[in-house]
């Protein structure tokens, strides 16, 4: 065994391949994991006492640079609420605020994603706003810039902004083993389909909002509804505008749209019809499809029933996402598993933690780096604790419980709670 490993005792550890270990051991070298297992008769050299050791969790969609618009309204007790009169105030937000008050935001939210346990994430932001913090922070990513105008001007001066940030960075910034570019055509409602094929025919990883709104359909379908007087109001609509399909699943899988990796934000309205457009295909070098399921934010707005549950039995790879402060009242993976569970607790632990881990890591083509506890990954952990009892079923411990994370690890490196602290120091640990 070498000098430089670092075994930690957990009373449980949760590979996410493979079943929840008691009295679990996670032995660290060289900021990779080593090896995963029960206990036998290996001391650890840090026993971290009554918590889960857990993947560092992956955040598949959220916007960094947004905070809270309206904290009366961030109380789920609140919900739901109207989501177009929302996207109006979020509108205002960013006109109202500057870009170092935006940079401000991406510090402090990046920092709160990072406490709860987040080792990797996908961003979308304006024009690689959020790019600095996140390129030199301890998290992996993609920084997807957004394309958004129906307008031709409008198009053409966000794409010019996202490709002037591209082109701004330096080649050894790309390398992913921290993070690299994406583009974000907005939303059929938003974006002129020449942008989507723009932006796919770049070969870089692609996200959009899809099916996020009833009225998105109605638009597509009859150039007519609430979003299109919404647009009017905002100065935003073209009479030129003729959308790629009315049916909003052809906006990624159309023509050589179907050749990019693209996440899906939200994919609410799609059809189940449609669902086999988002089965990824063969292969390893396939192009992949996923879908960002937000349930706090789902929920926010009111929504029918998001069609996870079939998704997933027909084949799509669905992942978890927190949207951003501005709908949803933390950046917490773990949040959103602890709120599905609530709202149904026949949702599978293991189910639930691969959504917000493994699926994750393979929408944003990271599974043999990250997602799960396995033997040649990164060190990237999240450590939860436990409630002080028992349970037939290690995930209820999990997920039935308010505890947070109290420290996590990135390529071996941990970042634990200032209140926190395990019968060791940690090696290349801070606080915070």
């Amino acid at each position: 065994m070498s000098t430089t490993d670092l075994i930690l005792g957990a009373r449980y550890v949760f590979p996410v391949e493979g079943d929840p270990i008691a009295e679990g051991r996670v032995t660290i070298r060289e900021g990779r994991i080593a090896a995963v297992g029960p206990a036998g008769n290996r001391l650890p050299d840090v026993d971290l006492g009554n918590v889960a050791i857990i993947p560092g969790l992956v955040n598949a969609h959220t916007h960094l640079e947004l905070s809270s618009i309206d904290p009366a309204r961030d109380d789920p007790s609140s919900w739901p609420e109207d989501e177009i009169e929302w996207l109006g105030r979020v509108i205002a937000h960013r006109r109202e605020n500057s870009l170092g008050s935006l940079r401000d935001a991406v510090d402090r939210n990046l920092d709160e994603a990072l406490r709860a346990g987040t080792t990797m994430l996908a961003d979308t932001t304006s024009a690689g706003l959020s790019w600095e913090a996140i390129a030199g922070s301890p998290v992996r990513a993609v920084v997807f810039a957004e394309l958004i105008g129906l307008k031709r001007m409008r198009g053409l001066e966000t794409n010019r902004q996202a490709w002037d940030w591209i082109s701004s960075i330096q080649p050894a910034d790309q390398v992913f083993a921290n993070a690299k570019p994406g583009l974000s055509p907005h939303a059929p409602y938003s974006t002129a389909g020449w942008l989507y094929h723009r932006a796919a025919s770049t070969q870089m990883p692609l996200s959009t909002h899809l099916a996020e709104l009833p009225e998105e359909r109605e638009l597509l379908r009859h150039r007519r509804g609430r979003l299109r007087e919404f647009l009017e109001s905002m100065g935003a609509w073209d009479d030129d505008w003729e959308p790629i399909s009315p049916e909003p699943a052809d906006y990624i899988r159309r023509g050589a749209l179907r050749d990019a990796d693209w996440i899906v934000a939200h994919g609410t309205y799609l059809d189940a019809d449609d669902f086999w457009q988002l089965r990824p295909e063969a292969g390893a070098d396939g192009h992949r499809v996923a879908v960002a399921f937000c349930p706090r934010t789902h929920a926010r707005f009111g929504h029918q029933p998001h069609p996870f549950r079939e998704m997933l039995e027909r084949g799509v790879v669905v992942c978890l996402g927190t949207d951003s402060l501005a709908s949803t009242p933390s950046l917490s993976i773990l949040d959103e598993m602890r709120f599905l569970h609530r709202l149904d607790a026949s949702l599978g632990g293991p189910l639930l933690l691969t959504m917000g881990t493994l699926f994750g890591a393979w929408a944003l083509r990271a599974e043999t780096v990250t997602g799960s506890l396995k033997p040649g990954k990164s060190g990237d952990l999240a450590i939860v604790s436990l409630p002080d009892r028992e349970a037939d079923d290690p995930y209820a411990l999990l997920l039935d419980s308010d505890l947070p994370v109290v420290a996590s690890a990135f390529e071996g490196r941990f970042r634990a709670d200032p209140g926190w602290r395990p019968g060791k120091e940690l090696p290349g640990s801070r606080s915070g």
